[in-house]
């Protein structure tokens, strides 16, 4: 059995890893997601784990790799990416 990327990480999370992708701060994902801060910062850090990543940018990283995020589009795009259309 083959895992898609639809089966690792929701379109939320995937929204979270795009705006990482873009350089927002925790503070700016916060405000556009409108979840607190901390709520970010948790589930940036289950990310983190999930994937085994050390810091954003080795996510980041690893999602254009494993095509959580589409390769040759910047900037990234991804579903429920606030001020973005339907993908």
């Amino acid at each position: 059995m083959s895992l898609t990327s639809e089966d690792l990480i929701n379109d939320r999370d995937r929204s979270l890893i795009v705006m990482l992708a873009r350089g927002y701060t925790t503070t700016r994902i916060a405000r556009e997601m409108h979840l607190s801060r901390y709520t970010v910062a948790e589930r940036i850090s289950k990310l983190l784990d999930q994937f085994a990543c050390s810091n954003r940018s080795q996510l980041v990283a690893y999602s254009y790799a494993h095509e959580l995020l589409r390769v040759g589009i910047w900037p990234p795009s991804a579903p429920n990416v606030i001020g973005e259309g339907v993908f």
